[in-house]
Order: C-alpha cells, then structure tokens, then sequence
C-alpha cells in the first residue's frame, strides 16, 4: 500500500519549470472532475485502500480536527513585521483567544484550524494595521484533557494523545480485554474537550460499540478517541460466592450459571464450609429475598440446583457459624480512582 501511495506521488508531481507553472491549473481541471491521469491514479489508490482498510472516515472524532484548537492549548499569533501585535496565550472558557481582544473583536478559537483562526485576526487587525500577513502556531498541546480507558482491560490507564488514535489500538495498548468483560464498550464524550466533525451527529454523550462489532472490523466499531473521553470496557455484572469457599470472589456472569457450577467456580467449598448450609441473597424488583440451598441434596438429585442472576451473594455457611441478621454488604470501586492511573503519551 505504501509503495502504491509513493507511485501516485511520484505520478503527479510536476517535473519542470513549465509543470510547475502549470499546477494550478491543472488541479483546476482535476476538482472539475475532468478524467487526468493524476485524477485517474488517485482514484485507483483509494479503490486499493477501501479494499485493505477496515475503516472509514466518517467517524464522531474527525482525525482532521485533531490539529485545531483545543481547550487547554498555548497559541501563538505571529504579525508579520509587528511585534506589538505579536500574541501567545491560551483559551477563555468560551473559547476565544483570551486577551486577544485588546486590538479588536475577539476571535473564536476552539474547535477551528490555525489557519481559520489567522483569517479572523487578519480581519480584526485591519483596523490598525494596513494588510496584516498573520500565521497561527499551536506551540503546546500538553494540557489537553486526557482520555481514560477503564473497566474490563488489563491495564488500565490515562492517556494523554498528541496524534489521532482509534479504539482498537487504545485497548491493545492495555493490554487487551480481560475475561470479565460483559461484551460492550462504552464511550462517554463530554461536551468541550473534543472537536467533533462538523458533520457529525453524535457530538457528546454516551455511545456503546459491540466488541464483537470491533473484533469482527466493522468500521463504525472502532472510532477516533480524542481528548476528554472516558472509555469504559464494561464488565459483566458479578455474582458474588463468599463465606466457606476456597476462593471468596465476584464471577462475571457471562453465562447462565447454576448454583453448583458457581461453587466449583470458586474453589469448592472449604474445609470449614457447610455445603448443607448454603444461602442465596437475592434482590427481585427492588425487594431482598433469601433462598437456603443444600449442596449434598443438589448432587444426590433430590433438590433442584438453582440458576444464579447476576449480583446475586451465595454464602456457603461455616460449620458452627450463625445465621446472618441481615444480608452481607459488598463494598463498591473508589470514586476517585481515575486520578491515581497512571498516565501514558501517545505521540
């Protein structure tokens, strides 16, 4: 692919003085949609690409859009031959060049390219200067909000991205999705860190991909994450086997499974453990419920073996232990938790 896309460049480039008096008008003829060779070349490349490639462009992050203006930026002005006029600084919380507006209008910045950006200074300093030749640099990037990948991978982590990167390559740089995911990923984009493109629909708010969807390579499966997003890998909602089990643990509940399975899932029941003695906290509709079971009568076949739903607790009882008051509580993740990961630069 990239020797095809070299062949196209070498194609079309101008290989004299008259050429290369002549581009001009020959990318006319091309936007005319006139048939050229370079036209013809070009669209062979992206006949080849299409068949390689597993996605397309039209995504909710516009890979384009990376190189405007975000919030958190430096930004500087430069006026050609003025340097009273010279400016460097960052974003208010609208969004425009924040004390720019000393030689004029205020000039819009997030969300637009340097060069839309250097249009409308031009404009506003024409009322002081005569014919102001201005150029717009972006000259920090390193305070963009981070994206965050969390949930069902290996490694969590914060990144801090400096170049356009997808789905797919995110969760590999984590290491890949661990057994408990319950199958989903969710993207959760706020409004104002990222610039979507200026055609997309889904501008903020929560979208769910399918990771089947993004195995199999559909291309809307695998979008641009840009600065702000929190990815969640969803995991799968956890039953929890406690009490006088080998290994005391939430299992994901990826499958319909029965109490019996559950118990060998953790380890068995421990050598202090009362498979007689087995009780399934419940909550149905909002209302708690408790369902005693016996593990012995299960294998005999004398009793049924109960399917568990998810976020049910199974207690097996310690020999000799009491009967619980009330059912057991499970403690929740800390809510602050995204601050202590640690942060990757993706460059």
């Amino acid at each position: 692919m990239r020797q095809l896309q070299l062949g196209i460049q070498r194609f079309c480039r101008p290989r004299n003085g008259v050429e290369q008096a002549h581009r001009k008008e020959k990318d006319t003829r091309c936007r005319r949609g006139e048939l050229t060779a370079c036209g013809l070349a070009a669209g062979v490349f992206f006949f080849f690409a299409a068949i390689f490639s597993h996605t397309v462009t039209a995504q909710t992050f516009a890979p384009d859009r990376f190189d405007a203006v975000h919030s958190g930026d430096i930004v500087e002005v430069d006026v050609e031959g003025s340097l009273d006029h010279d400016w460097r600084g960052g974003l208010t919380p609208e969004g425009f060049l924040n004390g720019f507006n000393e030689f004029g209008d205020p000039v819009k910045a997030q969300c637009r390219m340097p060069s839309e950006i250097a249009a409308d200074a031009i404009r506003t300093l024409s009322s002081t200067l005569r014919d102001p030749k201005v150029k717009v640099f972006i000259v920090d990037r390193s305070n963009r909000q981070v994206a965050i990948l969390d949930g069902a991978v290996r490694s969590p982590h914060r990144y801090q991205i400096k170049r356009p990167i997808r789905l797919r390559e995110l969760i590999a740089r984590s290491g890949g999705i661990t057994d408990s995911s319950g199958g989903e990923v969710s993207i959760f984009r706020p409004e104002g860190p990222s610039c979507p493109a200026p055609d997309a629909k889904e501008q903020s708010g929560r979208f769910v991909i399918k990771i089947s969807d993004l195995v199999n390579g559909r291309p809307d499966a695998d979008p641009f994450i840009s600065p702000g997003d929190l990815v969640v890998v969803e995991k799968a909602l956890p039953i929890y086997a406690i009490g006088g089990v080998r290994s005391p643990r939430p299992i994901p509940s990826k499958e319909k499974v029965t109490l019996s399975r559950l118990i060998a899932m953790a380890g068995g029941v421990a050598k202090d453990g009362d498979e007689r003695r087995v009780v399934i906290y419940r909550r149905d509709k909002g209302q708690p419920s408790r369902i005693e079971a016996d593990l012995k009568k299960i294998a005999a076949g004398t009793e049924k073996d109960p399917e568990m739903q998810p976020l049910d607790i199974v207690e097996v009882m310690t020999k000799g232990g009491g009967e619980r008051k009330y059912p057991p509580e499970i403690a929740g993740p800390a809510a602050d938790k995204h601050a202590a990961l640690p942060l990757v630069i993706i460059e």
